[in-house]
């Protein structure tokens, strides 16, 4: 597990979010500060086409560089020859975290991906800066254990996500064009809060009924003057 270069690790307060934005040799530099703690901790520098990545495997560190540094992978036991990463873990995650752990404590991620016969499943938490990486491919695997951790710039709530659940968004309000979403459902639940709010709302002032509740239409069919059923409300696609 690297104790021998453990605890020298955490008492250099390490945060792996001061390696974001910096240029690829003091990234390397910084990672020869931190191998120097231990002998024999070789750091590697490998070139890509469109990017490259400075490791030092002993530490359970990887950070890539297009640019400048924009992800630092900390890896668990057992992936690719990586020592586990023994610093501070982001956001109170340990290593002994399973997906369930880490959903308890984070809460709902903002974007999953893998999954199916060969990739394992993972999931963002792009309002933390924060990619999990899971060891097994099923979904259903509440006991999955983290297999690595990605670490890039927080993204700003305000902008790209969905306003009501914080999954990225594809849509926004057809009348003020500002409030964001992931979908149709999303606007339709956050419409009796988003009213009291929406400037084109209060300029239009056109409520339109739908299951009970008013809707907002996209402004091809406010045109139009026709009555719309919840299920025919859409939002004006964003750039």
């Amino acid at each position: 597990m690297g104790r021998g270069w453990a605890e020298p690790l955490m008492e250099t307060n390490f945060e792996p979010t001061e390696l974001l934005g910096l240029e690829e040799d003091a990234v390397r530099a910084v990672l020869e500060d931190l191998a120097s703690l231990a002998p024999e901790r070789e750091v590697e520098s490998k070139a890509f086409s469109d990017c490259s990545y400075v490791t030092c495997k002993a530490l359970g560190l990887q950070v890539r560089i297009m640019g400048k540094a924009d992800v630092v992978f900390l890896y668990n036991e057992g992936q690719q020859g990586f020592t586990r990463y023994a610093g501070t873990l982001p956001e109170g995650l340990q290593w002994s975290h399973q997906s369930k752990d880490v959903i308890l404590l984070l809460g709902e991620p903002s974007d999953k991906y893998g999954g199916g016969r060969f990739r394992p499943v993972g999931i963002s938490y792009e309002t933390l800066g924060l990619d999990i990486q899971f060891k097994e491919n099923s979904w259903e695997n509440e006991q999955n254990p983290m297999d690595f951790i990605s670490v890039f710039q927080r993204l700003d709530p305000s902008h790209g996500l969905c306003e009501l659940c914080g999954k990225r968004a594809s849509f926004r309000c057809g009348l003020c064009k500002s409030q964001r979403y992931c979908s149709s459902e999303c606007q339709k639940k956050d419409w009796a809060k988003h009213q009291q709010e929406c400037a084109g709302y209060a300029a239009a002032k056109r409520p339109i009924s739908g299951e009970g509740e008013e809707l907002l239409l996209p402004r091809v069919q406010q045109a139009s003057q026709r009555q719309a059923s919840a299920a025919e409300v859409a939002l004006d696609a964003m750039d």
